[in-house]
């Protein structure tokens, strides 16, 4: 597929998806609704087995810009992401969950702050929760390894160069059961240098549902555990232990005990105590 706008480089953006079609729809409608006009979307199902392929083939019909691409069987997300990055055909990249949405100007917002030297842009957000929308916690504009060794501060998606990404095999790791967004960006930023946000706050999370948002505490540790050893030899001492403060603290029930055993644990009772407060 190429840009009917030619001045104008395409973007694609994917969404993985499986047996949510309803806020698919939304998701959909939101990328629709873009002001940049040079857009394709990459609809990519991970063995979805209600009437979400129906769905999908229905609005083929009346937009020309969405690509589908299904699996049979379930391969995961990462494989969804994976599948839909390779297929698409747009100089830049950019995902979307299937139960979030977009601002109307996000993307055009992307295109006109990209620098060649950027590994990515990504930008700010918005929970919602059903009644209200809290905006996500601020950080700084550059993104390097310092800032992204202790825990993940880009968020869930991010804006690149997708023939970059792929010449030097920046994909997500498929083996990870958990924190695969984080070590993603963490990969990018180790082998192409620092990102960039901008300060808009142009996509919204829904947290107003469970479906999918809850990640079991022995998925978390072994996410840890793959990304330490992947990825460890890149962090300072007290990166690591920040990482593992905010693990445990993801794990939720027990943080607090755990914490406490981790300073006897460490012996460096001043700089677990520091991280820990900044977690909470």
């Amino acid at each position: 597929m190429s840009s009917q706008h030619t001045d104008q480089p395409l973007v694609s953006v994917y969404i993985p998806t499986k047996n949510r079609p309803q806020m698919l729809k939304r998701a959909i409608d939101s990328v629709l609704a873009q002001t940049y006009p040079a857009v394709e979307i990459v609809i990519s199902d991970d063995g979805s087995t209600d009437d979400t392929p129906d769905f999908v083939r229905s609005l083929q019909e009346k937009h020309g810009n969405i690509v589908y691409l299904r699996e049979e069987q379930s391969k995961g997300a990462c494989h969804a992401r994976n599948k839909a990055i390779r297929a698409a055909n747009g100089k830049f990249i950019t995902g979307l969950d299937d139960d979030d949405r977009f601002t109307p100007e996000r993307i055009a917002e992307f295109v006109a702050a990209w620098h060649p030297n950027d590994s990515f842009l990504c930008a700010q957000s918005f929970n919602y929760t059903g009644k209200k929308m809290i905006p996500s916690r601020y950080y700084g504009r550059q993104i390097s390894l310092a800032e992204i060794g202790c825990r993940n501060v880009v968020g869930n998606q991010i804006f690149a160069d997708r023939q970059r990404l792929l010449e030097h095999g920046l994909l997500f790791d498929e083996s990870f059961p958990a924190w695969q967004d984080y070590e993603f960006f963490t990969h990018i930023i180790a082998k192409l240098g620092p990102a960039r946000r901008i300060m808009k706050r142009t996509y919204i999370q829904h947290t107003d549902h469970e479906l999918g948002r809850i990640t079991h505490p022995s998925r978390i540790r072994a996410g840890y555990r793959l990304f330490r050893a992947k990825h460890g030899h890149l962090l300072s001492k007290s990166q690591r232990l920040s990482l593992l403060v905010n693990m445990t603290l993801l794990c939720g029930r027990g943080a607090s005990k755990r914490i406490r055993q981790l300073c006897w644990r460490n012996g460096n009772f001043y700089d677990l105590f520091r991280i820990y407060k900044s977690r909470i």
